[in-house]
Order: structure tokens, then C-alpha cells, then sequence
């Protein structure tokens, strides 16, 4: 069996220069028995811990979603759509949202609090008070914890204001490493990111980022991939699939609405119009349908049915896209 990417990639900073595993080391007795990181790398210049996303929690949006269904303006969709897309129709739906992405997020609270105490005692316990707090979050199969999910509320966490309850101090750099998500893919391969998001002190540790970048590129190498720059989008506008589908297999025989869909989603020739003109033309698309189906109509004429057919797949995939309210679909006049 392969070996899980934590596994992998805890052998991996094992492995590099001057690493040191910090559980492998005789160190002070502390009568509070503190949790400890779980690397020192550069020379004792970072402190490295490393957390695991491994709940599923997508049961959380759905009965979050759900609470909704029977609400009048809950849209009318067919196939899946974007949750953020769907609440858009509702009054207050963008409150809903932020609550259901909060929800989402408990779990990467924890990891960033854990982190913060662990790489405070460390320092402390070991005497390097100005070594990098470093979060490496690593992410291998959740689907609903996107690299946007999780970074927004890691980049909030990292800069919120101090209560005084807890003397652990912030994390200066946190690493989204994920081979759940891809954004698409190159020559066959997913784009798996990784993503550096910069705390309040980054600006003092300018050397961080060759370091981070030299073992950014070994990670690669050991993975037979390579290193693109994707600069600094907005996160916000990145469309993250997951790497599962990506590496799914083709069927050998595909139903004929499924090549249609794949059809439209490369190239989505309707993205261009509004919604209303979106729904004007899946209306105009029924209205020429509908008397192929009945008695009175031509009758079923194969190249012009699967036509239609195939015309109004790609509307259905758009609208889904959109999460357009079919019921505004323009009626017939």
C-alpha cells in the first residue's frame, strides 16, 4: 500500500540538512509536560509543526443547507452547484454562508491554537526564542476543506488581536500542503498547491523564503513533479477540483449526456451572457423541444432531438454552474 502523504512527509523532512525530529531528543524535564513540535530545521533557525486535516465534515454543509430547502426563494437546480451560489438567493444568505464556513473551520482553529503552544514551549524549552513558527497543514483526501476553506480562516487566525489568556505566541508562516486539490492539470499531472500564507512578523525573516522555496522544489523532486510559480492570485477566484476526479479513469463507454457535459466544460461558450439571458435561452431551448414530444408535433427526428438535447445539456450544466432558479426560466407567451 502507498504510504500516506503525513507518513511520507514526515520521512521527507527527516531527511533533509540539519534536520532534527524533536521527539527523538533528550531534553529538560518540564513539570507541565507540554506538547513539543515536531521539527527543527536551518539550523535551529524554524520550528516545525505538523497538523493533518483528516474529518470529513461536509455533513456540516448539508444540514446547514438543508434548514433552508423549503424557504420560497431556495433556487430551483438541477445537478450539483456551489453552496456559496445557492444561499446567494436567499435573504441573509451570505450571513449563512460565513456561519457554515466558520463551522468548516473549528477544526483548523484547533490546529492553528495547538500549533502556537507547541512552538512556544519549544522555543522556550530549547532556548531559541527567535527561531520561525512554522504550521504545515497537510491535506490528503478531504474534499469539502479546500485550500480557500482552510486559508481564510489560517491568514484570520494568524493576525487576530491577543486576549491575554494564552502566552503562546503567533505563527509566522503557515504551508498549505495538499494532495486533495488540484487547480487542474499539467501534462496529465494534477496541480497539487502549496501555498504559503505570511504572519505579522514575516517581514523579519527575508532569508525564509529561498529556504522555503529550496525545499518546496525537493519536495517535487521526490515526487517526480515540478515546481510552477502561480505568483499571488486572489484566492477567492482560484477553482480548486478534487484531485480524485482528476485522476479517475475515463470509462471506456460514457453515457451520451456525460460527453456532452465534458463537451461544455471545455469550453463553456455560455458563460459570457447574463443570467436572464442564461435563462432566456434554456426557455427558448424548451419551447423548440417540446413539440418533438408530442402528437401533434414532426415526430422524432433523431438529428435534430439529440441537437436540442445536447444544446440543452449545456444550458442545465451553466445554470448548475450559476445555480440559476430554473423556475424563472421565461414562460412561453
Amino acid at each position: 500500500m502507498t504510504a500516506s502523504l503525513e507518513d511520507r512527509f514526515t520521512q521527507f523532512l527527516a531527511s533533509l540538512p540539519g534536520a532534527e525530529f524533536i521527539d527523538s531528543m533528550v531534553l529538560p524535564e518540564q513539570p507541565e509536560r507540554r506538547r513539543k513540535a515536531d521539527f527543527l530545521l536551518a539550523k535551529r533557525g524554524v520550528v516545525l509543526e505538523l497538523k493533518t486535516l483528516a474529518v470529513d465534515t461536509s455533513h456540516k454543509v448539508e444540514a446547514a443547507v438543508n434548514k433552508h430547502r423549503e424557504r420560497e426563494e431556495f433556487p430551483l437546480f438541477y445537478g450539483t452547484a456551489d453552496v456559496r451560489k445557492v444561499l446567494s438567493h436567499l435573504p441573509g444568505g451570505e450571513d449563512i454562508y460565513r456561519r457554515i464556513v466558520n463551522s468548516l473551520g473549528r477544526s483548523v482553529e484547533e490546529a492553528v491554537r495547538s500549533a502556537e503552544e507547541q512552538v512556544t514551549h519549544t522555543r522556550n524549552v530549547l532556548g531559541i526564542p527567535y527561531a520561525i513558527g512554522l504550521l504545515v497543514i497537510l491535506n490528503e483526501s478531504v474534499r469539502i476543506l479546500d485550500p480557500v476553506v482552510v486559508g481564510h480562516p489560517v491568514a484570520h487566525l494568524m493576525r487576530r488581536e491577543r486576549t491575554g489568556n494564552s502566552d503562546a505566541e503567533k505563527l509566522d508562516f503557515v504551508w498549505l500542503l495538499f494532495e486533495s486539490h488540484a487547480l487542474g492539470g499539467i501534462g496529465g499531472i494534477p496541480a497539487t498547491p502549496s501555498m504559503l500564507i505570511r504572519g505579522e512578523r514575516a517581514a523579519r525573516f527575508p532569508w525564509f523564503t529561498a529556504f522555503h522555496s529550496d525545499v518546496v522544489g525537493r519536495w517535487a523532486a521526490l515526487n517526480n513533479g515540478a515546481v510552477v510559480d502561480g505568483g499571488s492570485p486572489d484566492p477567492m477566484a482560484m477553482r480548486f477540483t478534487a484531485t480524485k476526479d482528476l485522476r479517475s479513469p475515463p470509462p471506456t463507454e460514457l453515457p451520451r449526456h456525460e460527453v456532452w457535459r465534458r463537451h461544455y466544460h471545455a469550453q463553456p461558450y455560455l458563460r459570457h451572457l447574463g443570467d436572464d439571458a442564461v435563462l432566456a435561452h434554456g426557455g427558448a431551448l424548451m419551447q423548440r423541444l417540446m413539440p418533438q414530444f408530442m402528437k401533434e408535433g414532426p415526430g422524432y427526428v433523431a438529428e435534430v432531438v439529440l441537437t436540442l438535447m445536447e444544446q440543452f445539456t449545456h444550458f442545465q450544466e451553466e445554470a448548475s454552474f450559476r445555480a440559476l432558479d430554473l423556475r424563472k426560466i421565461p414562460k412561453r407567451g
